[in-house]
């Protein structure tokens, strides 16, 4: 009995012992995939931006062709100001349309380099490749723009963050702001695989808080409390060993891009624009603030009907004061789904379909409000508006209306 019980408890650790090092395995074989999970789907920009971006091809890294959105600044403005975003590993650049728009109303033109692999970027992602990608991009504004490097501000998001302060670390630039930012590639694979020796498997490192002491620039770190993704602790451990002048924003809500911040941290942009100005001496409008904290606030203490007529009243006798563009009440309807506000999520999301008619996405997250509601033939007829504005296979309603047509056809 004892032997048999010995042979049980050994077959079970062997188990034990395969199914660790078949974990440790799939990690390494799939680092590229987890780091990079590559975003080729493209987000047509809202028509109602005029963001005339240009799709430039600014460099070759090995042979890999390197590509660019730029997106120029407004007609009116004198300064040659530029930033360089680098995206998040989740997205892509045709996903920052509206924060693109949010830095060209502060004053400035935007390079947001797209990383190999990515929409559509032949190649393959990998560290070193984007960090050589970053430096050829800074290099196409200072020698064919001609940017004095003052005017360039450094913009990293998430793993974006990694590029920008690796880029820091060897170039000069007016600034250096990251959002959502990490230590290193071991740092954050330990939050996400606890159990694994994520240091030794770990090939791409990213290590920023070995290179953030090297920059010689303003920087400034935002990064939410609430963060399970990348721990707020590290942006504390970054900001330690970044040099002055610096600072350190606490903002509110889960890892996230740029997109939709300004609903939990309405002072987001203004808290960029400001440090830009007090500390890189980069003269820049003050962003407007987003009218969507406003309506929701009417919207908890009122209800529904009082916080539509306040947008309304709102947008007709004071249309400069707020922020009105489409992604605010886009944001903020998405944000009542979450909640479980449906019927609220449907009147905002219709209001914003009133504001923005020639806009296909409004009608796609009007449809997605209709069936949360269950009203199918709503949805469908707002899918199909959808499908008539952007027609393209892309468009996201298309999956949505064949799905809805199924379940019609099944009934």
């Amino acid at each position: 009995m004892r032997k048999r019980v010995k042979r049980i408890l050994w077959g079970v650790l062997g188990l034990l012992v395969a199914v660790y090092l078949g974990a440790c395995i799939w990690v390494r074989a799939n680092e590229t995939r987890l780091i990079f999970p590559r975003s080729t789907r493209y987000v047509a920009p809202p028509p109602s931006l005029a963001l005339n971006q240009q799709r430039l091809e600014f460099g070759e890294v090995d042979g890999t062709k390197l590509y660019a959105w730029i997106v120029p600044s407004l007609p009116s403005d004198p300064e040659n100001n530029w930033v360089l975003i680098f995206h998040g590993n989740g997205d892509n650049v045709s996903g920052g349309a509206n924060f693109y728009d949010d830095w060209r109303a502060m004053g400035f033109n935007i390079m947001a380099p797209e990383y190999p692999g990515y929409l559509d970027s032949p190649g393959v992602p990998g560290e070193a490749i984007i960090e050589r990608e970053a430096r050829l991009a800074y290099q196409y504004l200072r020698t064919v723009r001609q940017v004095p490097t003052r005017n360039i501000v450094l913009f990293g998001g998430s793993l974006g963050a990694a590029f920008a302060i690796d880029l820091a670390t060897q170039v000069e630039a007016g600034a250096l702001v990251e959002h959502g930012g990490f230590t290193s590639i071991p740092a954050v694979g330990r939050v996400q695989f606890p159990f694994l020796p994520i240091d030794l498997l770990a090939r791409t490192r990213l290590e920023s808080e070995k290179k953030i002491g090297a920059v010689k620039m303003p920087v400034l770190l935002l990064h939410s409390t609430e963060d399970r993704v990348v721990p707020f602790s590290q942006a504390e451990r970054l900001y330690l060993l970044a040099p002055s002048p610096k600072r350190l924003v606490r903002l509110r809500g889960p890892h996230t891009g740029p997109s939709g911040t300004e609903l939990l941290n309405p002072r987001f942009l203004s808290e960029i624009a400001t440090f830009l100005s007090t500390e890189g001496g980069i003269h820049l409008r003050q962003p407007l603030p987003s009218i969507a904290p406003v309506i929701a606030e009417t919207m908890a203490s009122r209800g529904i009907e009082p916080a539509l007529a306040q947008y309304r009243s709102l947008l007709a006798e004071t249309p400069r004061r707020y922020k009105f563009k489409e992604a605010e009440l886009n944001g903020l309807g998405y944000q009542l789904l979450a909640a479980k506000r449906v019927e609220e999520a449907v009147a905002v999301l219709r209001l914003n379909t009133e504001q923005f008619p020639e806009s296909f996405n409004v009608f796609d997250s009007l449809g997605d409000a209709y069936t949360a509601a269950g009203r199918d033939a709503d949805a469908f007829r707002s899918y199909q508006q959808s499908v008539a504005l952007w027609p393209d296979a892309k468009n996201p309603s298309r999956p949505r209306l064949e799905e809805l047509q199924r379940k019609s056809g099944a009934r």
